[in-house]
């Protein structure tokens, strides 16, 4: 068994933290690890619990039922862990029998314990990384949610007073390691909480004094002394009068010894942690931001001098330190400055010390073809990432991101938002976790985005271009033309994204000079002008690289400038291989060779094998070019093309994924992507949602052969949308297709959106818009004669009413649904139209009259072989008869719904549904539910 205290009291005993339940319960324990390994007489812990004056006269049996309350709570039925002293007969005392591996504040103290000696034996860096260690343990105040006791209460000023000793020791060995300059922050915190603790000042002046800040470093010491006298009456010890005037001096030895060079040692490994690894991959060219870099760092690793993570991989989980704020840094910066490669990079570097997961976003504040992205929409991914269900997301953006900060609260996470539009977009998407970190990358300053640190991003420094150059030509060819490589810095005014073109196009041609690329440049009309206002800058060394291309002699040269240029015609945040294939309309092998050439030029990025990227801004070029070179009808009807395929692939996806449904399918003159199985279809789904809710938004605002693609896609989406509770997306999808189809004059496509929209009001618990809806849409479907639309819809407009409270008109509206699906034959619909029935007559109360309606919709369903509605049978009849107290049959039919939740085309969520209805059946029978 494994103890916790620094912070919420917690034990472990199994593969997961747990909180004990009832306050004397928790008094008890804390109690007893307070004087872990020791008797604690009886009379010692009434009064610990109770006190003298408001002990009850049953005191004695209360205690002993917490005994064994907790015994129970610790598997230690033997009582071989919480052991009992006699004396005779009768229990003098208790004794928690703890090992110090297993108790947090034991193992904070040998670690401040070792990290004392190393740094009595001068080893700062072994030193350091022990006390951080120690540090890490600590996830709040001590017993912070155990009432006060006499025991707890010492225990925890000791232990308080203890962690502010190893603070101060592990400021003590950075400083003999020569990290004066990220200890500064830290130590004003630290001065300003502490303000009479003089060996914190000298630290701080210290720093501030090998930080090149001499009189900052004396203000320091005035200001102490000043306070001293007014508050105290004294002046400040002979130690630090000494020290200041060293420091009033100028005294060199006060310098610390020559930096060690050598590299941090590396975390001990984690044990696996299933929180989400969102970084994308970094940038093997980044160069320099040494600047900035360091101060990332520093603010991140403020974390862990507060305390907000749990130890490591064995201790469990992490928590929040204790009144800290989250940490942000807000990088802003011009286009292709290189902000999210800044983030990114950083991110990667600081990744250990968010072990609970790192979470990251696009979110297309600055993004060609796509709007920003709804904040209400990146919290559902993020609390899906999470591990919430899909549909537990709250709808209204307040209550998701309340959901995300309270998850996120008890968790080391780091977030990182990338590519921000506003302030309004960001603040909903920040943790609030004293444990957490978030970077946020911006084109505009967010002034006023509370509590973040503003890092401007400017254009790389002579040397760090010059680097930067190198690092992908090649040392030997820069040292060999060092005039040369500085130009091309110079014409290129720093920008990062513009030197990876330009050093991408010389290392494609080893053979060519740097010389040659600077005549290239120069020669370009405007150029330095150019290059030193934004976009423009960005445009012109775009054309150089594009031109590489366009005017090469390669057999695929032409293939990679027409892909560059066609590819920005296609909306989405990336394309996979197969999409692009059928978007250039060239073979599998020609595209990927294409692709690749662009990769290697740096005009493409390609984090795997088969998926390609391309930056904002050279979307943005490869757009002017694609006008200027491509015509209107070429350009169409390769946007058509990959359209196509991503309706073909899609509709060939949901029917894999739900063969038994009925839906509108369309007739699509265009190859999908091999798909063999349900599972490909859900993995290839999933990869391309993103680009398939882009295109969706493109296409109903196109000429009307492509409005329609949109429109049968946003169709196909629905199968994949709503059983995965994506209510933003799949609202956003439909609205747009109904005013599609209405400017198309398509009243059957109307009618669809419509109940579909219907779906999204229904995942938000809108009941009263989803009735809005499918009356709609029942108008429509009565003028067309369509027969399935109109049972569909009369069968959800049922259902809502049932929600709406009104059972009757319900009642009414399926016995007119049943009447239609017999008189035109549709089984399916007869089905689906006596389960609902059934739920109407149970919300009246008649709970025979709804088995007998569920019992001929299972038969209907069996007759039928549709299982997903086979499984909604026997679960309604399950529930209906647990309602009736008959548990017996009840656990039955739920135990006969639980395998079908199993199969392809049912719902899988519903087999939570089901394990719920099974709980009141297990509790009454005193046994377990059936077979998984």
């Amino acid at each position: 068994m494994r103890y916790r205290v620094l912070g919420a009291l917690e034990v472990r005993g199994g593969d997961r933290w747990i909180s004990l339940g009832p306050a004397k319960w928790r008094m008890l324990l804390a109690v007893l690890l307070c004087h872990a390994n020791r008797t604690v007489p009886t009379e010692r812990l009434l009064d610990e619990l109770w006190g003298e004056e408001s002990r009850p006269r049953s005191a004695g049996k209360l205690l002993q039922t917490y005994v064994s309350r907790l015994r129970q709570t610790l598997g230690d039925e033997s009582g071989e862990v919480l052991i009992t002293d006699k004396q005779g007969y009768k229990a003098h005392g208790y004794r928690l029998a703890v090992d110090a591996a297993d108790f947090d504040a034991h193992r904070f103290e040998q670690l401040v314990e070792e990290g004392r000696r190393g740094l009595d034996r001068d080893g700062p860096e072994a030193a350091a990384e022990r006390l951080r260690e120690a540090l890490r343990l600590w996830r709040g105040a001590p017993f912070q949610d155990v009432p006060p006791a006499p025991s707890v209460q010492a225990e925890t000023a000791r232990l308080t007073e203890l962690r502010l000793q190893a603070v101060d020791a592990r400021v003590e060995a950075d400083l003999r390691c020569g990290r004066h300059a990220s200890v500064l922050g830290e130590l004003e915190t630290l001065t300003a909480e502490h303000p009479f603790r003089e060996d914190l000042r000298g630290r701080q002046m210290l720093a501030l004094y090998r930080s090149g800040r001499q009189a900052d470093a004396l203000a320091a010491y005035r200001a102490l002394r000043r306070s001293l006298a007014e508050e105290l009456g004294v002046e400040p010890t002979p130690a630090l009068q000494r020290l200041h005037q060293r420091i009033l001096a100028g005294d060199e030895a006060l310098m610390p010894p020559p930096e060690r060079r050598e590299e941090r040692p590396a975390p001990a490994p984690r044990a696996a942690s299933r929180g989400p690894r969102q970084l994308p991959p970094a940038s093997p060219a980044f160069t320099g931001r040494h600047g900035e870099v360091a101060v990332i760092r520093t603010l991140l690793e403020e974390q862990d001098r507060y305390g907000a993570e749990g130890a490591d991989g064995d201790d469990g989980g992490a928590g929040g330190a204790s009144g800290r704020p989250v940490v942000i840094a807000a990088i802003d910066g011009t286009g292709g400055v290189g902000k999210s490669s800044l983030a990114i990079h950083a991110a990667h570097q600081l990744a250990d010390r968010f072990p609970d997961g790192q979470l990251y976003v696009d979110l297309h504040g600055a993004t060609a073809g796509l709007t920003a992205l709804d904040p209400g929409e990146v919290l559902g991914r993020f609390l899906r990432a999470l591990g919430v269900d899909g549909s537990q997301v709250p709808g209204d953006t307040d209550e998701a991101s309340a959901q995300f900060r309270s998850l996120a609260a008890g968790r080391r996470l780091l977030v990182i938002l990338d590519n921000a539009a506003s302030v309004e977009q960001v603040r909903p998407l920040l943790p609030a976790g004293p444990g957490c970190s978030a970077l946020v990358t911006s084109r505009e300053m967010l002034t006023t985005l509370e509590g973040a640190t503003h890092l401007h991003l400017d254009v790389l420094p002579r040397d760090q271009a010059v680097a930067l150059l190198e690092r992908i030509v090649g040392a030997e060819r820069v040292r060999a033309e060092p005039e040369e490589a500085e130009a091309i810095t110079r014409l290129c005014g720093g920008l990062p994204l513009a030197l990876r073109i330009a050093g991408a196009r010389l290392a494609a041609r080893p053979g060519r000079s740097l010389r040659s690329l600077v005549t290239k440049l120069t020669d370009a009309r405007g150029r330095l002008d150019e290059l030193s206002f934004g976009d423009l800058a960005v445009r012109t060394s775009f054309q150089v690289s594009y031109d590489g291309f366009r005017e090469g002699r390669r057999s695929d040269d032409q293939d990679a400038a027409r892909a560059f240029r066609l590819l920005s015609a296609l909306p989405g945040p990336d394309v996979s291989l197969p999409v692009a294939t059928a978007l250039l309309g060239l073979t599998p092998g020609r595209t990927e060779s294409a692709l690749e050439r662009l990769v290697d030029a740096q005009l493409l990025e390609s984090p795997d094998s088969i998926r390609y990227h391309m930056h904002d801004l050279l979307r943005l070029f490869a757009s002017e070019r694609a006008e200027e070179e491509d015509s209107e009808a070429e350009r169409s009807a390769a946007v058509a093309r990959g359209l196509t395929c991503y309706l073909a692939t899609a509709q060939q996806a949901v029917t894999l994924l739900d063969p038994l449904r009925p839906w509108p399918r369309h007739p699509v003159d265009g190859a999908a992507v091999p798909l063999s199985d349900g599972a490909e279809a859900e993995t290839w789904l999933k990869a391309e949602l993103r680009n398939l809710l882009a295109a969706v938004a493109y296409a109903v605002d196109g000429p009307e052969p492509v409005a329609r693609l949109g429109v049968w896609l946003a169709q196909s989406l629905q199968w994949f949308l709503y059983p995965r509770a994506h209510a933003q997306d799949l609202q956003t999808v439909n609205e747009l297709a109904i005013q599609a189809a209405r400017r198309l004059g398509d009243l059957e496509s109307e009618a669809w959106g419509l109940d579909h929209l219907a779906g999204a009001h229904w995942l938000r618990r809108a009941y009263g818009e989803v009735r809005a809806c499918l009356e709609d849409a029942l108008e429509i479907w009565r003028e067309l004669g369509h027969h399935e639309g109109e049972l569909r819809s009369l069968c959800n407009l049922a259902d809502a009413l049932c929600e709406l409270g009104l059972h009757e008109e319900a009642i009414e509206v399926q016995q007119g649904q049943l009447a239609l699906a017999r008189k035109t034959g549709d089984l399916a619909a007869e089905v689906i139209g006596l389960g609902n029935l059934g739920r109407a007559h149970r919300g009246l109360g008649r709970p025979e009259e709804a088995l007998t309606c569920f019992k001929e919709s299972l038969e209907g369903a069996r007759r039928a072989g549709n299982i997903h509605h086979e499984g909604f049978a026997l679960y309604e009849m399950g529930i209906t008869y647990m309602e009736q107290g008959r548990f017996p049959e009840g656990r039955t039919h739920l135990d006969q719904a639980l395998p079908v939740w199993k199969q392809p085309g049912t719902y899988e969520s519903w087999r939570g549904h089901t394990w719920s209805g099974l709980f009141p059946a297990c509790m009454t029978l005193d046994i377990g539910p059936g077979p998984r």
